[in-house]
């Protein structure tokens, strides 16, 4: 219980008067405040009146008369005034009488009685630069404190400390903000590269940029990368254009990215040339994007050799679209369109059954596929089976990295902010994958079979390839491959393929051409080409053959764990502009904290002497020492590089883009519930091999290229 104010009470300095009025108030129920001061020559306070947060008259100052501001002023009149005698504050007057009711409970929501503590301010500033949102932070703080009632701040406060404190760590987070980060990082580390492209009044249109893990990652797996741009990222609308490519355990790996300002072919032409730049002039042999005309006609100034797809999802989702109108698109032409597309096994089967589609239907004027037709050899699989995809035909990557984004990138987001979620996004990828490389190395999958071909595969590839390997090996029992011809040393066998869907069946006859000299395979369905994974037909043939050496010619170096790569020695090179030398320290210091917090809570007295102990060496060190923060920038943090001022983009509107997120349509929504039907069905022991139909209704099962292939 805190003692009542009395005329003549003695405290040692102001500081003790206001921390013990301000304690006297929190218990009894109200808010204190200092309502009139005065100093002396010296500047040191001599006189001091410390009174009720309510006191005081209303203050109206609206010009809308019929919407006042809601007022706290009551007028009251409990005060106490403290006169400096001797160097100590002493109470002169006293009034302890209220004009208004007093409830201890509520008192904490007084301004007064609100302050986030600097241990609290860096758990807030741990989560924001995390990417993890207020009201997350804000739960997690309410429930180690065990409920709302023991936090001496509210989620407002908290939020308007972030605020202050993205301010201070960001500057405008413009366009400014975002030169001074690019020049930090590459003075950092040379190896990091960056372009701006600026308008003739110097006002940001288009950057790039690339850490020196990512550009050296594309000597080893730059053979395919993804590009797309549908993305919505900050509060300028412009679209987020990463370059994804697929390391060696079939991850995402980030090779590169940039904001631009608009989606045309000059825009793609400069990103596309820089991105280029950036390699050391090595252009990618296949590439992955949407069906843009603008992308399309970039890649052929900027890439002429590279093989360029577009994304088979992004293409017939539209289907239903352009032709669910016409009236046998149910009873028929859907499924010869799918057939057409999944089921032939080489160009001259695919113009054939095109040529029989559109007879049937009449389908001669229809511009959608007269446009389709036009472009096959983009997006059709028996067009592109000559090529290495790494088990890739949609810009799925792509999305997958915006979807990294989602929940923390939003309309608002300046540009600074969005560069380092993309680091966030970067570190996580690291992680991710230095997480894969130790159980590969440290974690065996048992062979399930005997044959001496799976065992290599085992002591070579990393684990989630080998689980790839594992499913063709699988699917080996089921194979019996017949002898079609003989050649001298060259054989063509005829494989019949069964595939299942639920209760259904399908069954696909493949085409394998086997040389006994020098153990040369290939078959039609173009697993090999196209995933470097050897297909469960080559398998069986190899059986057959009794061929048990694997030729080095199948097995490939990218899906090797045993290969040291140049760019697992380059760190990623980490804004860490905005963190204080003495951040180390004070983690240190915390660590030691909750051990000593962990053993003292045990018992009643440990806590006594605990707190007498913390509070002496709080003593101690004294109250001037400025606690570490991570929203200041050190003194190692020079910024270098061209002084010129590079003013922030125009907001922009992308094609067809919402000024929003980027929004599902109603075909995706179909397609993620239908996922999680499956992934349902998985658990009752239904087949995995189940996906949904491109329109939400037909089930399609999975082709050995990695595209769909309709029932």
């Amino acid at each position: 219980m805190i003692e009542e104010p009395r005329t003549g009470m003695e405290f040692n300095s102001l500081e003790e008067l206001n921390s013990y009025y301000k304690l006297y108030a929190k218990r009894c129920g109200f808010g204190s405040m200092t309502q009139r001061s005065e100093r002396d020559d010296k500047g040191s306070v001599r006189y001091v009146t410390l009174g009720c947060a309510r006191g005081g008259k209303a203050r109206n100052k609206t010009t809308n008369m019929g919407k006042p501001r809601p007022t706290a002023k009551t007028d009251c009149k409990a005060r106490i005034n403290a006169l400096k005698v001797d160097e100590k504050m002493k109470l002169t007057t006293v009034n302890n009488t209220h004009n208004h009711g007093l409830s201890p409970q509520k008192s904490r929501f007084f301004r007064c009685n609100r302050e986030v503590s600097e241990a609290v301010k860096r758990v807030l500033d741990t989560n924001d630069l995390a990417g993890i949102r207020m009201n997350k932070s804000f739960g997690s703080l309410v429930v180690g404190a065990g409920g709302f009632e023991n936090l001496p701040f509210s989620e407002k406060d908290c939020r308007n400390y972030i605020d202050k404190a993205r301010h201070l760590r960001l500057g405008s987070g413009g366009a400014g903000a975002l030169r001074d980060y690019f020049s930090r990082m590459q003075y950092k580390n040379p190896g990091f590269f960056y372009l701006m492209d600026l308008d003739d009044d110097g006002r940001l249109r288009n950057v790039f940029w690339a850490d020196p893990r990512s550009r050296a990652a594309y000597q080893d797996f730059g053979d395919v990368v993804t590009f797309d741009t549908t993305y919505l990222t900050n509060r300028y609308g412009m679209p987020f254009a990463p370059f994804v490519g697929v390391n060696h355990h079939g991850q995402s790996i980030l090779l590169g990215a940039g904001l631009i300002s608009s989606e045309d072919t000059d825009t793609f032409i400069w990103l596309f040339q820089t991105w280029l730049q950036c390699m050391d002039g090595l252009a990618p042999p296949a590439i992955i994007t949407d069906q843009d005309r603008a992308m399309k006609n970039a890649i052929a100034v900027v890439f002429p050799k590279t093989r360029h797809r577009f994304c088979l999802w992004h293409i017939l989702k539209k289907v239903p679209e352009k032709l669910g109108s016409h009236r046998a698109y149910k009873s028929g032409l859907k499924s010869q369109l799918m057939k057409c597309v999944y089921d032939t096994q080489n160009i001259e089967e695919f113009e054939k059954s095109w040529e029989q589609l559109i007879s049937k239907y009449t389908l001669q004027e229809n511009g959608r596929l007269q446009s389709l037709y036009s472009e096959r050899t983009y997006w059709v699989p028996v067009f592109l089976k000559e090529c290495f995809w790494a088990r890739m035909s949609t810009t799925q990557r792509s999305e997958s990295m915006n979807a990294f984004f989602d929940g923390y990138v939003h309309a608002k987001t300046n540009l600074k902010e969005f560069v380092d979620q993309y680091d966030n996004a970067l570190r996580k990828k690291i992680e991710n994958e230095i997480s894969a490389d130790f159980h590969s190395f440290s974690v065996t999958i048992p062979c399930i079979s005997r044959s001496p071909i799976e065992k290599r595969f085992q002591e070579l590839y990393t684990n989630a390839k080998f689980r790839e390997v594992q499913q063709q090996v699988m699917g080996v029992l089921d194979m019996d491959p017949y002898l079609l011809r003989r050649d001298g040393v060259k054989k063509t066998y005829l494989v019949e393929d069964e595939v299942r869907v639920e209760e259904f069946c399908k069954n696909i006859t493949y085409y394998v051409d086997f040389n006994e000299e020098n153990c040369e395979v290939k078959c039609s369905c173009g697993l090999f080409q196209m995933r470097g994974i050897l297909c469960r037909h080559v398998l069986s043939i190899f059986k057959c053959n009794g061929i048990k050496s694997l030729p080095a010619r199948y097995i490939l170096d990218r899906w090797r764990k045993d290969i040291k790569r140049r760019y697992t020695l380059i760190h990623s090179t980490y804004d860490s502009g905005h963190q204080r030398e003495d951040t180390n320290r004070y983690s240190t210091l915390l660590n030691i904290c909750y051990q000593m917090i962990t053993r003292a809570a045990g018992s009643k007295e440990h806590t006594e002497d605990a707190t007498k102990k913390l509070n002496a060496m709080i003593e101690l060190y004294g109250y001037n020492q400025e606690p570490p923060s991570m929203t200041k920038i050190g003194e190692e943090t020079t910024i270098v590089g061209s002084s010129k001022q590079v003013l922030s983009p125009q907001v922009v509107r992308g094609k067809g883009r919402p000024p929003s997120l980027r929004r599902a349509s109603r075909m995706e929504q179909h397609i993620r519930k239908g996922k999680a039907k499956t992934k349902k069905a998985n658990l009752l022991g239904k087949r995995k091999e189940v996906l949904f139909g491109l329109d939400g209704s037909q089930p399609v099962l999975e082709g050995l290229d990695g595209s769909e292939v309709q029932k």
